[in-house]
């Protein structure tokens, strides 16, 4: 059985804004840990909604975040 795990990470995007993530749950990949990684990427993915964007009209910057996701997805498969 996989263990409880906490990942602590921090990154800053391209205008210099910080950002500092915990994420806890499960691991089957105790050292790297990108299974939780990727569960955690789901879990924010699925707390979006576009007509938010769309009501603040911003919602070329969603789109301009899609893309961005998008050609990260395309580099991680790779």
């Amino acid at each position: 059985m996989s263990e409880k795990t906490v990942l602590n990470m921090e990154a800053t995007n391209e205008e210099g804004v910080s950002l500092t993530i915990e994420i806890q749950g499960q691991s089957d990949i105790p050292f790297w840990k990108h299974d939780l990684k990727l569960e955690a990427i789901k879990a924010l993915l699925n707390t979006i909604d576009m007509k938010d964007f769309y009501e603040v009209n911003k919602h070329e910057e969603f789109y301009k975040h899609l893309a961005e996701i998008q050609e990260l997805l395309n580099a991680v498969g790779e």
